[in-house]
């Protein structure tokens, strides 16, 4: 699905990246971890193409779509709804339902068959975008993530950052993209919160990457470990208790060779 091939990034005079690699396959549930500064955040910068490599590149399959919830995403305000915004996930289907309420408009004063038969196409594609479901889907996911449902038409302004981001959380998850970039997405959760998030990643059906400082988060929701270390990103193949294991036994085993 995505390969970073022998990446070098360079911030200022201090390298990040030399000669790194990864694989990312469609069904990985990555948990990206690293001392701070090592330039985990940056690397989903790059991916998303924020970011340009000095040397190496990133190759991506055509059809790979790319969700990014990051904290840049706390200064997004409007005055619509939150629901609303969510629903932002459904652009496609929203134009289409625009369509479709046109031609019913017509449908007042006209009847012809033309219009019959354009009407049944765009109702064909709405359908085909789940598009009668948007609404319940919206309403589901925010309520996962510990809106009540009076709130759902509150306007997005009028709420915290910290429920903001949630909001942001909401839509990017409602696009399911085939990878989710998530930096830091339990900061603004409570537990119950966490706990619904937990189970929806580990259902999802694309693949994740997650930069978290939440050890239990992490253990629950990833199947593969990638440690930014001297420059190189390091691949376990378990979640972050099989890495710390692991990581030792690799230690001992590198300790042994020297002696």
């Amino acid at each position: 699905m995505i390969s970073i091939n022998n990446l070098d990034f360079h911030f200022g005079s201090r390298t990040l990246y030399e000669d790194a690699n990864l694989h990312i396959k469609p069904k990985d549930k990555i948990g990206l971890i690293g001392l701070n500064g090592t330039g985990k955040s940056t690397l989903l910068r790059v991916l998303v193409g924020e970011y340009k490599p000095d040397r190496g590149n990133i190759q991506m399959s055509r059809e790979t779509s790319l969700g990014f919830l990051n904290q840049d995403l706390l200064s997004y305000d409007t005055h619509e709804s939150i629901l609303s915004v969510a629903m932002q996930a459904f652009a496609e289907a929203q134009e289409l339902q625009k369509k479709i309420d046109e031609v019913l408009a017509e449908f007042e004063t006209d009847y012809r068959d033309e219009l019959v038969d354009k009407l049944a196409k765009l109702q064909e594609q709405f359908e085909a975008l789940d598009g009668y479901n948007m609404q319940s889907k919206s309403e589901e996911i925010l309520e996962g993530l510990g809106f009540t449902t009076e709130e759902l038409q509150r306007p997005l302004k009028t709420f915290s950052g910290g429920w903001r981001m949630r909001v942001m959380l909401a839509k990017i998850l409602l696009q399911k993209p085939s990878l989710l970039l998530l930096d830091e997405p339990t900061n603004h959760l409570d537990l119950p919160s966490i706990k619904w998030l937990e189970t929806y990643l580990s259902d999802y059906e694309g693949a994740v990457i997650i930069v978290s400082h939440d050890r239990e988060f992490l253990d629950k929701t990833t199947n593969m470990t990638v440690e930014v270390a001297q420059q190189k990103l390091n691949v376990y193949a378990g979640n972050y208790s099989f890495y710390l294991e692991e990581k030792a036994l690799r230690n001992e085993i590198q300790k042994g060779a020297f002696e």
